[in-house]
């Protein structure tokens, strides 16, 4: 058991680093810190972004983009528009309640995060045109 599962399991919270690019264009490695908190995988829905654990022991935090059955979930990171990847309830640690993005608070009720999800979560294809958009600018 890792630090970040050692504080979710005995305090039930947790800020988490980001690592990699899966959750670009919302959390930057290095610019952004996740607060999570231990989930009730009861509550859990589309548009949550949760911390699991896959099969070989790694953490990935993603976004729920399908709650298939009270027991499984498809999740997806959203700079990426193909391998969803399945997991069940048992494989999910915590819930992001927010995020510290370069030293500001977001959270479910800041405005321009619900209108990120709602675009995000609206069409893969958009998504896709979203983030071709976003490689452009950045060049």
């Amino acid at each position: 058991m890792n630090n970040i599962e050692l504080c979710i399991e005995e305090i039930g919270c947790a800020l988490v680093p980001t690592k990699g690019t899966s959750m670009l264009p919302l959390l930057e490695e290095g610019k952004a810190l996740v607060e999570v908190v231990r989930a009730d995988c009861n509550q859990l829905k589309k548009g949550d972004v949760v911390l699991y654990k896959k099969n070989d022991g790694t953490l990935v935090l993603h976004r729920i983009i399908k709650a298939e059955s009270k027991e499984v979930f498809t999740v997806l990171g959203d700079h990426q528009f193909k391998n969803a990847e399945r997991v069940n309830k048992q494989q999910i640690i915590a819930i992001a309640q927010g995020f510290f993005i370069n030293g500001s608070y977001v959270d479910e009720n800041t405005r321009w995060y619900r209108i990120y999800k709602r675009i995000w979560l609206s069409s893969l294809t958009l998504r896709r045109c979203c983030l071709a958009l976003l490689s452009l600018k950045n060049k």
